[in-house]
């Protein structure tokens, strides 16, 4: 698909009667001054260019071949996205979680984002606590010993 190169708009290009913000179409295909895109990524770009479409192109995207090629456009999306706050926040959000979202659609777990811990259920903590205290004597906290004795006189003076 060839790009129809307008001299009034030298940020945008035009590819099947659609227009497309030249880094979109740089970052997906990960080069500059690209010349074309796959027709099958299109949708994808249109989604990245015009989020509030995103939701009627669902089911276009979703027809669209997994691939290693297709990931790492998509991981290069999330990248220029962060890096691209600054400049436009809404926007960069947005194509963030456009990216984020396909990503998961198309191979159900995201490269980028650090996996969550597992919360320890307090089974758990307590085996891990008995762990560690094996051997050993519990130790006595001081504070609460000397918070407990200060409650004490206080309520002394306040009787007398």
């Amino acid at each position: 698909m060839k790009r129809n190169e307008t001299k009034r708009y030298p940020n945008y290009m035009e590819i099947d009667g659609k227009r497309f913000t030249r880094r979109t179409i740089e970052v997906l295909q990960g080069e500059e001054g690209v010349e074309d895109l796959r027709d099958e990524w299109i949708p994808i770009a249109e989604a990245l260019d015009y989020p509030e479409k995103f939701p009627f192109l669902v089911s276009d995207i979703l027809d669209v071949e997994k691939s290693k090629e297709l990931r790492r456009a998509l991981i290069r999306i999330q990248i220029d996205a962060q890096l691209q706050l600054n400049r436009d926040l809404d926007f960069y959000k947005k194509q963030l979680f456009i990216s984020e979202t396909i990503e998961l659609l198309l191979f159900h777990r995201l490269r980028l984002r650090p996996r969550r811990k597992r919360k320890k259920k307090k089974d758990d903590e307590e085996k891990d606590e008995k762990k560690d205290l094996q051997g050993k004597e519990a130790p006595v906290d001081d504070e609460e010993t000397d918070d407990e004795e200060t409650d004490d006189e206080e309520t002394d003076d306040e009787e007398d």
